[in-house]
């Protein structure tokens, strides 16, 4: 899934940008979810860190500025892909500068819309897919990439990342089918592994590469480090992407 959102204040070009956006998904067999927000206000509102893949920005927004939306985004961390959206090239330096893939130009066409989209899809193919999980009253963005394992204790699955454990009540074949196949391996019936963080292995365990040990049950030892092993065979011949 691709989480897509859209800051612009004229309704003619918030119907515009959803046809194209849907049209292209049609066209390229891709999943967005799209969210439409007329000010920063209301922007800032409903954001949750790093839960937008893409975000178009108006940069001259008649409550806010875009520039600045884009700013707050990067100061906070968040490696979403930026577009900027105006009517002048009077921010083209600060919208470069803040690392947005495309700047388009107003009248708004099909065809600005698609290259846009396709410079941010080959980006994000390469590690910025994400999904959505419950976590308590709320939803949390996950990029796919951040994820080293996932494990069950109690009926609680906890997804480890590099800065922090996630937890949801979300079954583990849930998760499976949401990280959706490789390079997320079910080693174990209450373990995940993505194997683009596998630091080394042995009969018996993953060793992941922040430090923690995942279990390779006996009695299916053998095939799971194969799919391992075929894995990363794979990915040294350059077939598998490294988009996760």
């Amino acid at each position: 899934m691709v989480y897509i959102a859209v800051c612009e204040d004229e309704q003619e070009y918030q119907e515009r940008i959803e046809r194209y956006l849907k049209e292209y998904s049609v066209v390229n067999c891709c999943d967005f979810e799209i969210a439409f927000f007329s000010t920063a206000v209301d922007f800032w509102a409903h954001y949750q860190p790093e839960s937008f893949c893409i975000v178009f920005l108006d940069i001259y927004l008649e409550e806010g500025n875009g520039i600045e939306i884009g700013k707050q985004l990067r100061n906070t961390g968040d490696d979403c892909q930026m577009v900027f959206i105006t009517s002048s090239k009077d921010f083209a330096i600060e919208g470069f500068e803040l690392k947005a893939q495309h700047y388009i130009i107003k009248p708004i066409t099909k065809e600005k819309i698609f290259e846009a989209l396709d410079r941010c899809q080959a980006v994000l193919k390469e590690g910025g897919q994400a999904i959505r999980i419950p976590n308590g009253k709320l939803e949390v963005a996950i990029r796919l990439k951040d994820i080293i394992y996932v494990e069950v204790f109690n009926k609680i699955s906890v997804i480890h990342t590099a800065k922090k454990e996630i937890k949801t009540y979300l079954p583990l074949s849930q998760l499976e089918n949401l990280l959706g196949g490789t390079p997320f391996l079910r080693c174990h019936r209450c373990s995940i592994i993505n194997m683009n963080h596998v630091a080394d292995y042995t009969t018996t365990d993953f060793m992941m590469d922040n430090g923690d040990r995942v279990g390779i049950p006996r009695s299916n030892s053998v095939a799971v480090r194969q799919r391992y092993l075929d894995f990363m065979f794979t990915k040294v011949r350059g077939e598998v992407s490294a988009k996760q």
